[in-house]
This record gives structure tokens, sequence and C-alpha cells, in this order.
């Protein structure tokens, strides 16, 4: 039987959620069903392990990049329409902003059967120049009329984009972003991994996974530290990940005096191991798709105070699953940290629940399990319209564009 020829785009693969979740769903779908190819930019710690990927084939196009340049990005969506056209793709699967639009333009001008979308996060929020927002949302409803069926990883998402009129409802589907529920179990390691972070024994550690980027406010959380510090002077807070902010937010540590108390550590392989140490996971996003960080901490049964932000709330229901507060607001911040802090049996419970949350949803299986069905319906819905398969099937291998 001739195989599904799919191609997943994503603009670059640093450490990151969306990133996590394209490279688990390329590796998994049945390869017996799927000839997968991913495209992606050259960009990222992450194009390692793709290129390490068991049957697939790995596409680089330079041309890729997250800021918005007229000429990168038309040389880019050409580039794009040039592969599809050769390679004679039945589905092209888009990730992220900028590979969803420009993907999406390449992938209709080239006659793709089926087009697919997952909205990771908006480009857009509330925190940014209004006619900037106004000029995403616009670029977001004609890249929708490109497409087969939207994807969103939350169903808050899946409301605000038909509330902003992005595309009509019956082209939205929601699949809950899966995480390898294996890596995240909690396995008593902390003791350990404390003793390898130097950090004192009577101490209690809080920490934010996440890329050091505006998205992650990451600044509120160190204000936040800076008060909770003047009434738990025995803390460690652990921020994993790096990025374009790293050296403002270790200015910002200094000049709070903060130096000894927070610790950058970069990005790190370890996370599962580092989240066991944590007593309180903290996430101070002012938008998020759903926040994969969120999930994995969740998964280890560890308690969360994250803002109440997008899809957010999905996952953490106030004082069940976690504690939400508003964005960029360190006091109430910090008091939900030392409440956890200082209220054990609650923390715990918080915990209980969360992985509780997360194992009935969140794991990668049920994702390519929905994924795969979704698929299956657009190529059944295709075939009873007639005529729609490519006839090539020629392969070359990995290249650079």
């Amino acid at each position: 039987m001739q195989k599904t020829k799919v191609l997943h785009m994503i603009t670059e693969l640093p450490v990151g959620g969306a990133q996590d979740n394209t490279l688990l769903t390329v590796e998994h779908l049945d390869k017996d069903k799927y000839d997968v190819t991913l495209m992606s930019s050259p960009g990222g710690s992450w194009v390692e392990r793709a290129l390490g990927i068991p049957d697939i084939r790995v596409v680089l196009n330079d041309r890729l990049q997250r800021r918005i340049h007229p000429i990168s990005d038309l040389a880019a969506i050409w580039r794009i329409f040039h592969h599809i056209r050769q390679e004679q793709y039945d589905i092209v699967h888009t990730h992220s902003s900028k590979p969803g639009i420009l993907g999406r333009i390449a992938a209709r001008w080239a006659g793709v059967p089926i087009i697919v979308h997952t909205i990771h996060g908006f480009p857009f929020n509330d925190f940014m120049n209004v006619i900037t927002k106004r000029f995403y949302i616009f670029l977001e409803r004609i890249a929708s009329r490109c497409a087969d069926k939207l994807i969103t990883v939350s169903n808050l998402n899946k409301k605000k984009a038909i509330e902003l009129r992005l595309a009509k409802e019956d082209k939205f589907v929601n699949i809950y972003s899966g995480i390898d529920l294996r890596r995240f179990t909690p396995d008593s390691v902390a003791s350990r991994m404390k003793a390898e972070l130097s950090i004192p024994g009577d101490h209690f550690v809080v920490g934010m996974v996440g890329r050091l980027s505006p998205q992650k406010d990451t600044s509120t959380f160190i204000e936040a530290v800076n008060i909770l510090r003047q009434d738990t002077p025995n803390i460690t807070c652990l921020l994993v990940g790096d990025g374009e902010l790293r050296s403002g937010l270790e200015e910002l540590t200094d000049a709070f005096g903060l130096r000894d108390t927070i610790r950058f550590l970069g990005e790190r392989s370890d996370v599962p191991e580092i989240l066991d140490v944590l007593d309180v996971f903290v996430l101070s996003s002012l938008w998020e798709g759903l926040g994969r960080a969120l999930t994995e901490a969740m998964a280890m049964a560890k308690p969360v105070v994250a803002t109440a932000v997008e899809g957010v709330p999905e996952l953490v229901h106030d004082h069940q699953t976690g504690i939400l507060v508003q964005p960029k607001d360190p006091v109430s911040m910090a008091r939900a940290i030392q409440r956890l802090l200082r209220d054990r049996a609650l923390a715990e419970q918080l915990g209980r629940n969360a992985q509780k949350r997360v194992l009935q949803d969140f794991g990668f299986v049920t994702m390519i399990e929905q994924i795969d069905d979704l698929y299956d319906r657009l190529l059944d819905q295709r075939s009873r319209e007639g005529g729609y398969r490519y006839q090539s099937t020629s392969r070359r291998d990995d290249m650079l564009l």
C-alpha cells in the first residue's frame, strides 16, 4: 500500500513546548502508514534530536526565521513551495506562527490536498500594541482560509480563536499537547540533585522551566522572589532555560541582591530530575497556549502557581490543581508561593490533583492517536471527493535548502 506523504513544518528547534510536540509527533506516527518529513530552520539545540529520529527525513530551510522580514519571508515561501511541488505531499502540517502562515500559503498555492495547522499559541497577545495585534489577527484569518483543519492545544484557545473569527467553528479540533509521561514520574532523586546543585538541605526550592523571552515574563517571577525572600530567607530558586533576555534578567537579579538565591541553569537535558527537586513550580507567562513545562511539573505531582492566561486555566483549576494569579502581579505570586511553602498539606493535595489531571489526557500516545484519526478522516473525505492523490513518491537525501 502506498504510504501517505506528510510534511511537518516548524520555524526552528530550540528546547520548547511546540518543538517537543512536533518532534514527538514525527517520531511516533506510524511509519508503515506515513512517509514523514520534517522541515525547520537549522537553528536550535534540538536539531540534533530531530536528525536522530529514525525513519524520517529532515529538511533544513535557512530562510525560516521568527521575526518578520519581507525579503527572507518571500524567499522562504518560494523555497517551501518549490519543495512541496517537487515532493508532492498528501498532507502538510504546520506548527507555530511563522511556518503556519508561510507554510499554509505555500501549500495551498502548490495544491496540497490536505493542510493542517496546530496553534501552539497565538502570535498576538493583550500586552502588545493594538495595531500590531490587529495585524497578526488579520494574517491568521488569511492563513486560516488555506487550512482544512486547525488544531488547538486547549479548548480555551479554541474558544478564543472562534470569538476572534480566525475561522469557522467547524474548522477547529482540540488535541491536547501530549508529553512522554514515562520521563516525568517522581523517583525520589531530590536529595542527590540538591547536593549536585549545592542547595542547602534546609532550603525550599522554587523554580521555572522555560525560554527566557518576553512571553514568560521571568522578571515578574524574580520580583516575586525578592518579596518572598523577606519572610522566607531559606529559599533557592532555579531558572531552567535560556533566551534573549538572560543578560537583562541576570542584571535584575544582581540589582535585587539575589545572586545567591536565584540560579540560572540554562538549557538542561535533566529537566525531570530538576523538577523533582522543586517544592513549588511557577509559571509567570503573559500568554500561553497551555504550558508544556507546566504540564510536565504537574505530571510529577508538583504544586504549581501559574498566571491565569489563555489556556492555562483549563489545566490549572484554582485551588484544585494549583493556584492561579494574575499576570504581572509579583505580590500575589509571592503570596501564593509562600502559602504553598507553609501549608505542605495543601501543596501535596494540589500536587496529587494536578498529577491526576495530567495523567488523564496528556500522554503523547493519546495525542498521536487523535492526530492519526484526524488524518484518516481528512484523507477519507478527499478520497470520497475523488482524484486527489499525487503520483510522485520520489525522495532525496537530507538537504539544506
